[in-house]
């Protein structure tokens, strides 16, 4: 199941990860405080924060493929170029069974796209989206 959370436009204000749980902070355009938690986080990687992050796209896929343009090599790492064959074929079976695992509903891929700033991917177990505070 793909699902996209209601972030568009939003402005993302942080990130707190301890252990294998990652809460991400969000002011929604109608001024509403709103985050989501990452639990069981499998990989994680994130370029570009900055001041004034804003949010193009966040989804979350699990149950079925992810999105062709979603690369978990980004995620995972892949051998050299120059690496012996052996290292990449190691390298593909780990990214099948990551595949797998996301087809079957034990992984979930997190994207977050920005207009400005943060690029996050990340795999866990568990999304969870709340809102808190009034909005405008």
């Amino acid at each position: 199941m793909r699902e996209e959370f209601p972030l568009h436009d939003a402005t993302f204000d942080g990130i707190v990860i301890m252990e294998k749980v990652a809460t991400l902070y969000f002011r929604a355009t109608d001024g509403r405080g709103c985050e989501a938690r990452l639990s069981g986080i499998d990989a994680l990687h994130m370029d570009d924060f900055q001041q004034g992050n804003i949010v193009v796209l966040f989804e979350t896929t699990t149950g079925e493929p992810p999105r062709k343009t979603v690369g978990l090599e980004r995620l995972y790492g892949s051998p050299h170029p120059s690496a012996a064959k052996q290292y990449h074929e190691k390298s593909e079976a780990f990214l099948a069974r990551k595949h797998r695992a996301i087809e079957a509903g034990e992984l979930t891929v997190v994207e977050m796209v920005p207009a400005i700033g943060a690029d996050l991917l990340a795999t866990c177990e568990r999304v969870e989206f709340n809102y808190h505070g009034h909005g405008s």
